[in-house]
């Protein structure tokens, strides 16, 4: 599961490297577009290429297999909470505070401000991930407590929440869409918990397997017969009824493939490869697009080619191009992974508030409360209005970093 994760983020890098669109305007000036979209071809292929439920569901086997750990050694949901989100808003804030401090430096030096604000967005973009992330993540122990008392329901009120929000919004025109943010991916999770503890799908035969994915694929042709756009980027903003069927059938195809990739796993040198990969993976998310609009800053300055995305320049440099980018992104986030290690080190320890009483139980539960609110909030700033202007830049950082410095029992 944690090959599938990991494996899952870098599948994410890659169609962000390949959507990357930069040419020469007519005074010699950058010119960026979204590479990819629009073409025919391309919506079809965003059923292979749309993996965020499938790193949820991957993500819901470990969070659930952690939360038990810790439940074993006497922790509670306040300590989960509580080192899941510094876990993650280290890394967030380590990439808005750099990022956004070097933008605005260069908007500073009088940088072509239209440049800026593009490198903000594109930057910024990935983020919604994260700040749904924070949210998932904190609900894991009130989640799994649902999912021992009665799976099956849970799941399936989530699901059936998520086509009644998408009813309203498309049916009634009720803008009620990104409702849909805390049904789908928990619904996600929920299944990486079942397939966790076997939960109604281990008795199933690899026929029975095989009917579910068939069954859900059939049903998304159905809901894109019925007007629905077939393109899986565009039903990811909000998360959609089709990409919850899309999910459902990544489910059921990782059911199928676990005991081949559990005996693929077994081999020491896999284990070491994704040990590796699973620690830098977070970090070669948050800096793959400062690292690709790096490159492309450099080509410019330097006069190298920018061929028109589309043209047969531009595809037959499309190797070339991930090559370059993936021996820049990966060192890089290797030397900033130990950075985010030594800072998480350097943190106030946390103390287990059973310790401190009734009072030290509730002030535990609101410190994680305003850590998980402070980190979404800041991620959310960031993922909005951008990080090169100065008060977002630091409203994003200062939350992200209360929300770090939340994370603790006083």
């Amino acid at each position: 599961m944690d090959a599938v994760r990991t494996g899952s983020l870098f599948v994410v890098v890659v169609l962000h490297a390949l959507m990357v669109g930069v040419e020469l305007g007519p005074a010699g000036s950058l010119h960026t577009s979204v590479a990819l979209s629009g073409e025919a071809w391309f919506a079809p292929m965003t059923w292979v290429l749309q993996i965020m439920p499938l790193f949820f569901i991957a993500g819901g086997f470990a969070s659930l297999s952690q939360w038990r750990r810790m439940q074993r050694r006497g922790a509670g949901a306040v300590e989960y909470v509580m080192a899941r989100t510094r876990r993650l808003a280290v890394p967030a804030a380590l990439m808005i505070a750099s990022v956004g401090g070097a933008l605005l430096l260069a908007r500073a030096l009088e940088a072509d401000a239209a440049l800026i604000e593009e490198a903000s967005l594109r930057i910024g973009q990935p983020l919604w991930f994260l700040a749904v992330y924070f949210a998932v993540t904190a609900l894991v122990p009130a989640m799994a407590w649902l999912h021992h008392r009665m799976p099956l329901v849970t799941v399936s009120m989530l699901a059936v929440g998520v086509v009644i929000v998408d009813t309203a919004h498309a049916g009634l025109g009720v803008p009620v869409g990104y409702l849909n943010l805390i049904l789908v991916w928990p619904l996600m999770q929920q299944l990486g918990f079942m397939m966790r503890d076997g939960v109604f799908i281990a008795a199933w035969s690899r026929g029975r397997l095989l009917t579910g994915l068939l069954a859900a694929l059939t049903a998304l042709l159905v809901l894109i017969g019925r007007g629905w756009s077939p393109d899986m980027l565009e039903n990811l903003n909000p998360p959609t009824t089709a990409i919850m069927l899309l999910g459902t059938a990544q489910f059921f195809a990782l059911q199928l493939l676990r005991p081949r990739l559990d005996t693929r796993m077994r081999a020491t040198r896999f284990v070491r490869i994704v040990s590796r990969a699973n620690t830098a993976a977070m970090s070669v998310y948050l800096w793959h697009m400062p690292v690709i609009l790096a490159l492309v800053t450099l080509m410019w300055v330097a006069g190298l080619p920018l061929p028109a995305p589309h043209s047969g320049a531009w595809w037959a440099t499309r190797a070339p191009w991930l090559l370059v980018i993936g021996c820049c992104v990966i060192p890089w986030a290797a030397l900033i992974a130990p950075v985010e290690q030594r800072i998480l080190a350097r943190l106030p320890a946390q103390r287990r508030p059973g310790d401190l009483g009734i009072r030290g139980r509730v002030a535990g539960g609101g410190a994680a409360a305003l850590s998980v609110v402070c980190c979404i909030a800041g991620t959310a700033i960031a993922l909005l209005t951008g990080i090169a202007t100065p008060l977002p830049y630091a409203c994003a950082v200062a939350l992200l970093a209360l929300g770090i410095r939340a994370a603790r029992v006083p």
